[in-house]
Formats: structure tokens, C-alpha cells, sequence
């Protein structure tokens, strides 16, 4: 029994009216009747003694009207509680802004159009607040670059490869070349991300250091790519960034040789059903990424 077929029949039952019902359902009244009959031979009782210009309830459809009336009430229910579900549904993501942030704008715009009733939930956040909020599951998905010794709590789907340039300051002697030696690092003033809450960033860098002997002088480190970038344009020192990651009153030049690309990746709690919401979010970052340059991970 269809609840089509169900509604149909109970706004017979209270019109009284066949072609009454039908109007009222917008349909015409040999298509009201079709359905009707049809409810009929598939419960194999009659529903309605038929008269001229009216319908009356036998025993069997009265039956149907009390308890076919709850059903419709129960299933309209259902209904409320799903939109209202997906309606509160969040997509609760934690990412790191100087890598994810270019993407996640485009990425989000889109996913929006495709489930325009779900809560996003964006929390710029370091790599110790990502594992931690993941592990504990107030993130569905961190965009970062991925940690190690978490290989069984998360599993991580690449995004983009992100080249590393040097920023300097506008007026520094490296502003106005196209690439810089490593070797000329050698006693230079170094701003880095902070070691605690990018230690991912921290270990790529002083282990790029080591293979080419620089003695790396580091003049502060930082939470963030907003205060890094305002201490380079201060000319408080000059930084290794992630492409992408420009900023006012300040120059990116090509390193050579260039050091290893930072990978950006998804990262989803490992043994856990991902949600489709979650799923259609990296597909959406794996677009964005794609339209961003050729050094993207493609689909």
C-alpha cells in the first residue's frame, strides 16, 4: 500500500466526493478513482459504497480512515524530523589557514549549492587543536598537512602539494631577484611557524636546513600565517611559506634547489564510516585544488 494511494483515500473519505477529492489533491477525477480502485483490489475489500454524486464509507474504509490516518500522521512526522536533521546537521571542520584557506572558499561555495540545509562549522586551528579536536571527535575533518605517528586514528586523502618559497620583506636585498640560493640562507634572521603548533612545518624545515649545512639564526615564531606575514612586512626577518600563502608589502622568491613540496591533505578519524555530507566536502576541495594549479592531487 502506497501512502499515496493512502492520502488519496483518506481525502475521499472527507470530501465525501470522489471529483471533490480530486480537486482538492489536484489530479483529475478519473485518476482519483484509478487510484482509489487500485487501493482496493490490493487490500481486496471495498472501500466505498459509490452513489451518484457521493461515496460512503463501508465498514472495511471506515477502518482504514482511524488507522490509515495515524499512519499519515507518523509518516508526515518522519518527514519533519529528517528536514529538521539535515537542517542541524553540521560539517564541523578545523583547518590551518595558510594552506587550507585559499581552497576552502571555493570549495565550501559549491558544497553549499549541493547541501544548502547543513551547518558549517570552521575552526582555524593549529595542528595540536586539529589531532586533539579530531581524536575527540568535534572535528568530521581537519585540512592540513598531515601528522605523523597517527597512522591508525586517521587516514589522510591527499588534497594538493603546496611548492615552499621564501618570503622577505619589500625592501630586503632578495625582494627584487627571481630565485635565491639556499646557500645565501647562511645567517639570515628565520621566521617560522611556531614548533608546538606546527611541528609538522617545523621538522620539514630544520630537516631541509640540516641536508644543506644552514645555520639557521631563528628570530620568532608564530601561531599563525596572519602574524608571521605582518613580521616579515615589518622586516623583522624573512620566512619559508607555503605558494599561495601572498600577503601585502612583501616579495616570494623561488629558493633553489627548492625544498620538498608541503603536502595539504583531508584528514578523517580512521575505522569510521565517512558521512556523505564529509565525503562530498573533500571531493569539492579536490576540485578546488584542481582549479588552483597543476601541482593538485587530481580526482
Amino acid at each position: 500500500m502506497e501512502l499515496r494511494q493512502l492520502q488519496l483515500f483518506v481525502a475521499a473519505a472527507e470530501e465525501g466526493s470522489i471529483t471533490a477529492a480530486a480537486r482538492r489533491m489536484n489530479l483529475t477525477q478519473p485518476a482519483m478513482s484509478r487510484q482509489i480502485k487500485a487501493l482496493e483490489e490490493e487490500l481486496e475489500v471495498e472501500l466505498f459504497t459509490r452513489g451518484a454524486h457521493s461515496v460512503t464509507l463501508t465498514p472495511a474504509g471506515k477502518l482504514l480512515v482511524s488507522e490509515g490516518g495515524k499512519l499519515l500522521e507518523r509518516a508526515a512526522r518522519v518527514v519533519k524530523q529528517v528536514r529538521a536533521e539535515a537542517a542541524g546537521e553540521p560539517l564541523r571542520i578545523g583547518f590551518s589557514p595558510s594552506l587550507a584557506g585559499p581552497l576552502l572558499g571555493l570549495a565550501l561555495e559549491r558544497f553549499s549549492q549541493l547541501h544548502p540545509r547543513v551547518r558549517v562549522e570552521l575552526s582555524d586551528s593549529s595542528s595540536a587543536e586539529m589531532r586533539e579536536g579530531l581524536a575527540q571527535g568535534r572535528f568530521d575533518v581537519v585540512v592540513t598537512v598531515p601528522w605523523e605517528g597517527d597512522a591508525q586514528a586517521v587516514r589522510w586523502e591527499t588534497i594538493r602539494r603546496h611548492p615552499i618559497q621564501l618570503a622577505v620583506p619589500a625592501g630586503h636585498p632578495f625582494a627584487k631577484r627571481k630565485k635565491v640560493a639556499v646557500a645565501e640562507l647562511d645567517g639570515e634572521r628565520l621566521l617560522l611557524f611556531s614548533r608546538t603548533d606546527y611541528p609538522e612545518y617545523w621538522q620539514s624545515v630544520s630537516r631541509f636546513f640540516r641536508q644543506h649545512g644552514i645555520d639557521a639564526k631563528v628570530a620568532g615564531e608564530f601561531d599563525g600565517v596572519t602574524s608571521l606575514g605582518a613580521a616579515v612586512q615589518a622586516g623583522l626577518g624573512i620566512a619559508l611559506m607555503a605558494a599561495g600563502s601572498h600577503l601585502d608589502r612583501m616579495a616570494v622568491v623561488r629558493l633553489e634547489p627548492e625544498p620538498e613540496p608541503v603536502c595539504v591533505a583531508a584528514g578523517l578519524p580512521a575505522g569510521k564510516e565517512t558521512s556523505p555530507v564529509t565525503g562530498v566536502f573533500v571531493g569539492e576541495l579536490r576540485g578546488a585544488a584542481a582549479e588552483a594549479g597543476q601541482d593538485a592531487v587530481p580526482r
